[in-house]
């Protein structure tokens, strides 16, 4: 009687361990149910994994990810991750650039042919106005960052592509210079041993 109340302990303890898991999900499931931090169709972004919201289930729930894959995630994993959720924003997410300008630029110029550009642009939202500013003095250029908001979250990839073109056009026409890393290499040939013995 002992041992199999020893074993009958055992089991117990670890179909508790087993429940554990499946009660947790099944609470968190509960939880996104009533919150609503969630809900099918919303783009999010889950430790780095984005995606769209397929489906949410008691157990678990399935997000479409942007390579085409389902990612399945336990309800209790979802809660407990760092989600951020771009639709409760209204689907828009801010987008950055940086671009190198050459020391020799008339910077105000540079600035007004990029604010036009932007202007041009019809994803990119005019309120928040966009920014163009200068950081700081780079070892082989003038560091300049662009920042605005587009219309929709989707639009960002293939607003950031169109504006390089733009931009480089632009500058390309206007001859202002991207400048790269270049570094100078000067060789010294080595004096002929036998040169230095007759010296001697």
């Amino acid at each position: 009687m002992e041992r199999i109340t020893i074993i009958i302990g055992a089991l117990g303890v670890g179909i508790g361990f087993g429940l554990q898991t499946l009660v947790n999900n099944l609470v968190s499931g509960l939880i996104i149910a009533f919150e609503k931090p969630v809900n099918v169709g919303d783009i999010v972004d889950i430790d780095g994994q984005g995606g769209t919201m397929k489906s949410i289930g008691f157990r678990s729930s399935v997000i479409s990810t942007w390579d085409g894959g389902d990612l399945v995630m336990p309800n209790g994993d979802l809660l407990n991750s760092h989600l951020m959720n771009w639709t409760l924003s209204g689907n828009r997410k801010r987008l950055s650039m940086e671009i190198g300008i050459a020391y020799d630029t008339d910077l105000q110029k540079c600035r007004e042919i990029i604010y036009q550009i932007l202007e041009d642009e019809d994803r990119v939202l005019k309120n928040p106005k966009p920014a163009v500013n200068f950081e700081l003095f780079g070892d082989n250029a003038i560091a300049l960052k662009i920042q605005l908001w587009t219309r929709h979250l989707k639009d960002n990839n293939p607003t950031r592509n169109d504006l390089i073109i733009a931009i480089k056009d632009a500058f390309d026409q206007n001859g202002i210079k991207i400048p790269f890393s270049q570094h100078e290499v000067y060789l010294h040939q080595a004096a002929n041993p036998k040169s230095l013995d007759r010296e001697k």
